[in-house]
């Protein structure tokens, strides 16, 4: 894998600076259902100074995280229509997410991060400012099918692309497109995240994004989230469904500001083309 002296993820200090990152945002994921990527990356690349490693680190606590909530949030006790729908988006999204790991060597991502951000803040602002109506049976008609099959592969390719589950982009497509309860999106989108997670994951493993250190930091940064997970779920069993759409909402936009400042203040290797020796 090569050597990787002088990172912080390697000095006790950085798995300590990980593991306390990681324990708020699990707490946001475990509350709203969001993996919560987009908050770990910057934190994850300052420890690790390698893009990619990001990426595939950033990808392996996710699968943490995804697995958490689902066990937390008891996923197998959903309505049964609820439970084919995660199932209808994980069979394309296994394809998106092995396109989107590949294409990392072969694409500049600012603008499709550009694209992504300003979609974050318009269903952000819609969730935190309109009230959103939700319910009814799902109707697994021919074009919900359709619909949930091309909705499971571009996320699949944000998620390979970028290192992230893609919550905060499945979770309102569940709502607005398909009117999922907010609460039951969030389950639904981690059940869904897991394997896309998995074969992203496997898949910048097999390309050498990462090594020991990356897996050591993943581990502590995954066993810190377990406990910011179960504390989201506790207190998602004491809020109102109003207050985990507003709160969904305001994550979505932060999320938007930090791929904004992403874009704006890139990392070395992003601007210079530097490899990044796994």
């Amino acid at each position: 894998m090569g050597s990787s002296s002088g990172l912080l993820a390697e000095r006790r200090l950085g798995l300590a600076i990980g593991g306390l990152f990681a324990l708020p945002i699990g707490l946001l994921s475990g509350f709203t259902g969001v993996g919560g990527g987009e908050y770990r990356a910057p934190v994850l690349l300052a420890l690790l100074g390698r893009v990619r490693w990001t990426i595939a680190a950033n990808l392996f606590i996710g699968l943490s995280v995804g697995l958490f909530n689902v066990i937390f949030r008891q996923a197998w006790t959903l309505p049964v229509e609820y439970l084919g729908l995660a199932l209808l988006l994980i069979p394309s999204s296994l394809p998106g997410a092995y396109v989107g790991a590949r294409i990392t060597k072969r694409l500049s991502t600012s603008v499709l991060k550009g694209l992504l951000a300003g979609l974050l803040i318009a269903t952000g602002l819609r969730l935190i400012l309109f009230e959103v109506r939700t319910g009814g049976s799902l109707s697994f008609d021919l074009p919900s099918i359709v619909l949930a099959l091309v909705l499971g592969f571009a996320l699949g390719i944000v998620s390979g692309l970028l290192g992230v589950a893609g919550g905060e982009y499945r979770i309102p497509a569940l709502i607005f497109l398909l009117g999922v309860p907010t609460v039951f999106a969030g389950t639904i989108s981690s059940l869904a995240s897991i394997p896309v997670q998995l074969t992203g994951w496997l898949e910048h493993r097999k390309l050498g994004h990462g090594g020991p250190t990356t897996f050591r930091l993943g581990a502590v940064m995954g066993i810190a989230s377990l406990i910011g997970v179960a504390l989201g779920v506790v207190f998602l069993g004491r809020s109102t469904q109003a207050l985990v759409t507003q709160i969904l909402g305001v994550a979505m936009v932060l999320a938007a500001i930090r791929i904004v400042w992403d874009i704006r203040h890139p990392h070395p290797s992003e601007v210079l083309g530097t490899p990044e020796r796994a």
